[in-house]
């Protein structure tokens, strides 16, 4: 726990509260000022998931046909079927575990300590009680900014950072920026399983952190909406405004309008049929003929 405090908590509380001394006195504007540089320090990490994310998700649009073929060949033998479909990825220069590339992974690993230290030093910068004033006394370097920035205001906008939104506003702010910003990413999988499990996450993942800023100080809620609202310029560098805007297909033609189609289709076969028949019995109509004048000869001679 000393290393951690040390390492991560210490600097993260001292710069916020050195912050809040710049920016007017401002814990928010501190927050807000933190959020961006620690994004600003990772969108070089980013943008490289990002783009190596749409390129592996273009790959496996042209495979589609190429693995349709092989889950129709080896149908009935899921193992070479497995074997095969890796070789064909393989091939693409494709990771199946392309979600888990190195840029992602630590764009997170740094997140989550963040979070933590920014989730702690927001209650221990407010000294809501002595206890906490006095673990603040004995965290802060002595530095005369820092020291001259105390004692530090919680209150922001509407919000009061120590404590929950009583508006809620702010949960409500972090899971539609979140859903926003996951839409945008998000790319229509071939696999109906799979485009299901996608829209469950693009639901659940913003309800997640809405609940988590309902229930955690507002501190840590501006933290998010902060993050989510800076990662959607990044984004649309990368994807432009992805599903937001993408068109729905075109749907095929339903049977009842199909239908009339067909008819008129056939109304002049039809209608030419008697013709074709006539034409297509020279034989019988010069049958016809010949007894018609017969008849008109016998009339003649009566």
């Amino acid at each position: 726990m000393e290393y951690w405090d040390l390492i991560v908590y210490r600097p993260i509380l001292n710069f916020l509260v050195l912050l809040s001394n710049i920016l007017f006195s401002n814990f928010g504007l501190a927050i807000i000022a933190l959020t961006i540089i620690v994004r600003g320090v990772m969108t070089p990490l980013i943008l490289k998931q990002l783009r190596s994310s749409k390129k592996m998700s273009d790959a496996m649009k042209t495979l589609q046909p190429k693995i349709q073929q092989l889950k129709k060949k080896y149908a009935k033998d899921p193992r070479k079927l497995q074997q095969e479909q890796m070789k064909l990825y393989k091939e693409a220069g494709i990771s199946p575990l392309g979600c888990l590339s190195s840029p992602m992974l630590v764009s997170t690993l740094i997140q989550i300590p963040i979070f933590i230290a920014l989730y702690r030093g927001i209650i221990q910068a407010m000294a809501v009680t002595p206890q906490d004033f006095l673990g603040l006394s004995d965290s802060l370097y002595s530095w005369s900014m820092v020291r001259e920035a105390l004692p530090v205001s919680g209150n922001f906008l509407w919000l009061n950072l120590a404590g929950t939104d009583p508006y809620f506003l702010m949960p409500i702010l972090v899971g539609g920026s979140m859903w926003v910003s996951q839409k945008m990413i998000s790319q229509p999988a071939p696999d109906p399983q799979q485009q299901s499990m996608q829209n469950m996450m693009q639901i659940m993942m913003p309800l997640m952190f809405g609940f988590i800023a309902l229930t955690l100080p507002s501190g840590v809620g501006l933290y998010f909406l902060t993050t989510s609202l800076a990662s959607i310029p990044v984004q649309y560098s990368v994807y432009g405004w992805g599903n937001l805007r993408r068109q729905p297909a075109a749907q095929a033609p339903s049977k009842k309008e199909a239908k009339p189609e067909k008819q008129k289709a056939e109304a002049p076969v039809q209608a030419e049929a008697p013709v074709a028949e006539q034409v297509s019995n020279p034989k019988e109509g010069a049958r016809h003929g010949k007894s018609g004048s017969k008849r008109k000869d016998r009339r003649r001679s009566h």
